[in-house]
């Protein structure tokens, strides 16, 4: 079906307004989703604008991510967006309009650093992923020591920028981290419930330096915005098949609130034996990343249930795909992709990563008039502003991402075939994460009590 562009389809922004926004080039417009737009040709051919000084082999980059198990329910959304967003960039003409990116994913499994370690060895001019925290503070220094930019999904554990690579100069990060998703969700709370009817919170979180950072940082936000006790802390290990003993102390303490930043297919266990057991009767569960198995999750699991779920920077409801041209053309894209029945944040943080590191090589050619070396890029990408059909993102200077935060009640949608937030209420980056150069510790503790 050929689609019009009104103002009424891309938000209320003018055609002009968006292709200024996104930038020149053929490949930020493509990224940002506004590819359809550019029919009379206002942008230029960038080849032509670099004179020439770009070569035309094509960019080797590689991708660490789950592809199977449990955890591969969100791996693979980050592979399909990040391949999206390859496919587009190389039907735009490639970086610079010459250079296309062959992208080589890898399972992140149980030796990641030895696969990253191999990327480098294969002469990967740029890296993508990892899931995992603990896979991301292995190879965080190792980014440094080989001075290849690394642009992570996720790997969104807070002390990675505070404490494991402090002053970082190759190492991004795209998605939204630990500190963001849980302020939001502890912010979701008080809203939803009430600061004065939370006094008792419980977590079950996943047994790995995720889990215990996102419970951390939990605990000392909630305690800042009510007089809560924390009454119960489980931490099951990634895919674990029986989760009844945290079930039953949360049926037993009975919390007002459970916190949870489980995520992919361990959603999908702990939420069937929870309403299995009526936990949902006993408490209110608001977590992070619990969207994150949105097409995993069936529908009869989510009947009856109390869930908050956080959806990081995207939701694909938002703003609405009816309404924003390239949030439709994104979702109509995803879903016609392999093991995709909704794209999530997980989708859109592989989407990201490559978006913000091509718009950057971008930028450095429109600059440089040639292409850019490793530590040229990593000048651009500080502070760096970009288009995705998400919406608008930045690169913060202490190269954390930093875009708006989404959380809903998470409910089945039989039409959808999938999960989906209702009520969905979005939080600005000012409000969840701290200003660059103060860890989160301090900026909690500087909340008033």
């Amino acid at each position: 079906m050929e689609q019009t562009t009104t103002d009424h389809d891309t938000g209320g922004i003018g055609r002009r307004q968006l292709l200024s926004a996104v930038g020149s080039s053929a490949v930020a417009a493509a990224l940002a989703g506004c590819s359809t737009l550019l029919s009379d040709g206002e942008t230029a051919d960038q080849s032509e604008q670099s004179g020439g000084e770009i070569s035309d082999e094509p960019i080797q980059a590689g991708l660490l991510t789950f592809t199977r198990g449990a955890p591969g329910v969100l791996g693979i959304q980050a592979q399909r967006g990040a391949e999206l967003a390859v496919q587009r960039i190389n039907e735009a003409g490639g970086i610079g309009g010459q250079r296309e990116i062959e992208l080589d994913v890898v399972n992140e499994g149980s030796n990641p650093l030895d696969s990253y370690n191999q990327f480098i060895e294969e002469g990967k001019e740029v890296t993508f992923g990892p899931i995992s925290s603990g896979t991301h503070s292995q190879i965080a220094p190792e980014v440094e020591k080989n001075e290849v930019i690394n642009v992570s999904t996720d790997g969104t554990v807070t002390t990675l920028y505070e404490e494991t690579v402090p002053d970082p100069t190759y190492s991004f990060r795209f998605q939204n981290y630990d500190i963001m998703e849980v302020v939001t969700m502890a912010r979701e709370a008080v809203e939803r419930i009430g600061a004065d009817n939370i006094s008792t919170v419980a977590g079950v979180n996943p047994g790995y330096s995720f889990g215990e950072d996102e419970m951390r940082v939990f605990t000392q936000a909630i305690q800042r915005l009510t007089d809560a006790e924390i009454v119960y802390e489980g931490f099951p290990e990634l895919g674990a098949s029986d989760m009844a003993n945290h079930i039953t102390s949360i049926n037993n303490e009975e919390p007002d609130v459970t916190f949870s930043s489980l995520w992919g297919g361990d959603v999908t266990t702990f939420v069937r034996q929870a309403n299995a057991n009526d936990m949902f009767e006993n408490t209110t569960v608001f977590g992070t990343t619990l969207y994150s198995a949105a097409g995993d999750v069936p529908g009869d699991a989510l009947a009856g249930t109390d869930i908050y779920s956080g959806s990081r920077n995207y939701y694909w409801g938002l703003p609405a795909p009816g309404n924003w041209q390239p949030g439709r053309e994104l979702f109509d894209a995803a879903t016609q992709q392999e093991g995709v029945t909704v794209p999530t944040a997980h989708y859109m943080s592989g989407y990201g990563a490559v978006t913000a590191w091509a718009t950057a090589v971008e930028k450095a050619i429109d600059l440089l008039g040639t292409y850019p070396t490793q530590e040229q890029i990593a000048q651009v990408l500080e502070g760096h502003g970009f288009f995705t059909p998400a919406g608008y993102h930045n690169i913060a200077e202490d190269h954390q991402g930093a875009s708006n935060s989404f959380a809903g009640q998470m409910v089945y949608d039989d039409d959808l075939g999938a999960a989906r937030l209702e009520d969905v209420n979005t939080y600005a980056a000012t409000e969840t994460a701290p200003p660059p150069g103060v860890t989160g510790s301090d900026w909690l503790d500087s909340w008033s009590a």
